[in-house]
């Protein structure tokens, strides 16, 4: 008789992710466990409740593109180029993000509850992590000076409203399209920013 089959927690909350965002917050835990061939009761030895499960599914992870910006600019590529590939991972992050929040407040989670969870706020600590990034682009002369947390609340600004906007009217908007936004946005951005030159 063969071992039985495992089935990893991030392939559990991959499919309930997948559920809970196909079917709303009212999808069942059978749902999700047909979908995985397990047994409700394995899922909730693994999370404890629906709600446990569904926060962790849908509690959008810190992205990689976090790191980049807490590393600060590089002084070897021109700002404009470093801005439009951060945007770029921003963009699809925010694309995924919406929707799962969405999900999470119309299942009556809190999310005020949610955010103090962490020890800093995940939306907190980007825009933190960016006017720091933008500081330091203009302390080098990579941008002209300006409020650098004005310029980070523009950046993510621009691109949660986006996904927003998306979500809400159901438009889908392949890749590409998606990256003509975020290049166009910092393009308009970079028009306040980019240094004088010289005379």
């Amino acid at each position: 008789m063969g071992r039985p089959r495992t089935v990893s927690d991030e392939v559990i909350l991959e499919a309930a992710r997948a559920v809970f965002l196909e079917q709303g917050p009212s999808a069942s835990t059978q749902s999700i466990a047909d979908r995985l061939s397990l047994s409700q009761a394995a899922i909730f030895k693994r999370f404890g409740t629906k709600k446990d499960l569904m926060i962790a599914a849908l509690t959008p992870p810190t992205p990689p593109v976090v790191a980049v910006v807490a590393a600060g600019p590089s002084l070897d590529l021109p700002l404009q180029i470093q801005l439009r590939t951060i945007a770029r991972d921003f963009v699809v992050f925010f694309r995924g993000m919406v929707p799962c929040l969405m999900v999470l407040k119309t299942s009556g989670v809190d999310l005020e509850e949610l955010l103090k969870t962490f020890d800093e706020p995940p939306p907190v600590m980007a825009r933190r992590l960016l006017s720091s990034y933008f500081e330091r682009a203009m302390g080098a002369g990579l941008a002209r000076p300006a409020d650098p947390l004005a310029a980070a609340s523009l950046f993510l600004g621009a691109f949660h409203m986006h996904s927003f906007m998306l979500h809400v009217t159901g438009e889908v908007m392949p890749d590409e399209a998606l990256f003509a936004f975020s290049d166009a946005v910092v393009d308009v951005l970079w028009q306040g920013i980019a240094p004088l030159e010289a005379s």
